[in-house]
């Protein structure tokens, strides 16, 4: 079988990922790590396939229209977000007036899977079957040709009616699936101002043991479960990437949290073999804030470990135990004191619109935020995803104000507060972002502190694009 994946654009520089990430990272783009490995998965079994990543490369509809005719695939796996839906399914539309009807249409990602019904109402006709969650087995399932009936893990209709067969159980070993088929993508189409450049993404697990209440892909993808891979698999791994791609400047592990304590062992295997391997790359990761041991932060700074994207949420405790995040405001100032200790750079991630967020609480955060010894930051008003247990607080309370998938972002596609509280307008969540922007970076202390740990061309380099990033960001106000 032949078949075509398509990560959609929609609209130039918009970030298709699980989370949009607000004013100055919105224009960053994620590989794409998770449909890359199903693609391998497929290929492994013998069949064809070819990837347009139109988000990253900003392939138009009619581009994609074209590429789809001389390809002439027997299957088309379209990766949908929340605000693009409507757009995602115009392609499946497409492909299926393209070719008479004959080619199987299937959407994958977080929306489908938490909105099966109305992706599938929403197609009218054009979409063959949503594949739910984890998708790897799924499409191996229906590229082999076995019938919908038989398939876990899909929705699809049948006589005006949706069936949604029984959830495919998770894949508890890791590493049964291939390394991702790099080799449709070009890691030069992905920019991150936060990275260095070119850089790729790896997927060491799946699955999060947290309970924040609006995170995303452990809720509505993957699982509360941290099932990983095992260190040599993922140092093999990188040692694959690197000699695919020899002048790659870094790694970036993606999984939702690479820091969890509970699996702290693993995480010190994976450095050491960085450094036994003499592995040479500098590599950044998601960390959830908790660690206090600095040698295992020097350990990890060693190993290459340059930058951790850290979820901080807030600086309010009650606010932090309304969002279940299970950390508290002090031992997060000490992990953050830590870090720098350490030599390792943070990058802090801070939302606003949580349960309870009131005028105050969102002061102390915007305060919290600039008293951290942390490098960057992102401001952002929390999401509701569809699926998430904070979506559905919010849609039972009334709090939504958007009214269609599409107004989950502005229109410049980034990403925008969609709630609104009697104690906290939306207004006033979309003001609060961009004040604690301001408080951030145009502190005297802070524009001095980041000229003294410049340390490489790079880092100067970075800087640069960051004040110009921002600086456009704050002219446009």
């Amino acid at each position: 079988m032949k078949a075509l994946f398509l990560n959609p654009s929609y609209g130039k520089g918009f970030c298709k990922t699980a989370r949009w990430f607000a004013k100055s990272r919105a224009r960053e783009q994620r590989h794409p790590d998770y449909i890359c490995i199903a693609i391998a998965v497929l290929e492994r079994d013998g069949h064809a396939c070819k990837f347009i990543d139109g988000a990253a490369r900003d392939v138009s509809f009619v581009e994609t229209k074209k590429i789809f005719n001389v390809f002439k695939p027997d299957m088309v796996v379209i990766n949908a977000t929340t605000p693009s839906i409507d757009s995602d399914l115009a392609y499946a539309k497409m492909c299926k007036e393209e070719s008479k009807g004959r080619v199987i249409t299937v959407v994958i990602g977080a929306h489908a899977s938490a909105e099966t019904e109305d992706t599938i109402k929403r197609a009218r006709g054009c979409l063959d079957a949503v594949a739910r969650r984890e998708y790897d087995w799924t499409l191996k399932d229906i590229a082999s040709g076995k019938e919908f009936s038989g398939i876990q893990g899909i929705s699809y209709s049948e006589n005006g009616n949706t069936i949604r067969n029984p959830d495919r159980q998770f894949i508890q070993d890791l590493d049964k699936l291939p390394f991702p088929a790099w080799r449709h993508i070009n890691p030069n189409n992905y920019y991150s101002p936060a990275k260095r450049n070119p850089f790729l993404t790896l997927i060491t697990g799946r699955g999060c043991e947290g309970r924040c209440v609006f995170c995303l892909f452990p809720q509505v993808m993957y699982g509360s479960q941290y099932r990983h891979r095992s260190p040599e698999n993922v140092l093999d791994e990188i040692e694959y990437d690197i000699r695919l791609f020899p002048g790659l400047k870094e790694i970036m592990f993606e999984d939702d949290t690479f820091t969890l304590i509970k699996y702290i062992f693993r995480l010190e295997k994976i450095c050491k073999g960085i450094i036994d391997r003499n592995i040479k790359i500098s590599w950044c990761c998601n960390a959830r804030p908790e660690i206090l041991d600095i040698s295992l932060l020097k350990l990890m700074k060693k190993a290459g470990c340059r930058m951790m994207c850290v979820g901080f949420e807030s600086g309010d405790d009650i606010i932090l135990g309304n969002l279940k995040k299970g950390i508290s405001a002090s031992r997060m100032r000490s992990f953050a004191v830590l870090s720098r200790e350490a030599g390792i750079s943070v990058h802090g991630c801070f939302v606003i619109g949580a349960p309870g967020e009131t005028p105050a609480t969102v002061n102390r955060t915007i305060k919290f935020a600039s008293s951290l010894p942390i490098d960057t930051v992102q401001f952002s008003g929390l999401c509701a995803y569809p699926g998430t247990e904070f979506y559905n607080w919010c849609k039972e309370n009334s709090y939504i104000i958007a009214k269609d998938w599409k107004e989950w972002v502005d229109d410049r596609k980034e990403q925008r507060a969609i709630i609104d509280y009697p104690s906290l307008s939306c207004s006033a969540m979309n003001k609060a972002v961009d004040r604690a922007l301001y408080s951030f970076y145009l502190r005297p202390c802070y524009m001095f502190s980041q000229v003294m740990r410049l340390k490489s061309f790079h880092d100067i380099k970075a800087r640069l694009k960051g004040l110009l990033q921002f600086g456009r960001y704050y002219l446009r106000k």
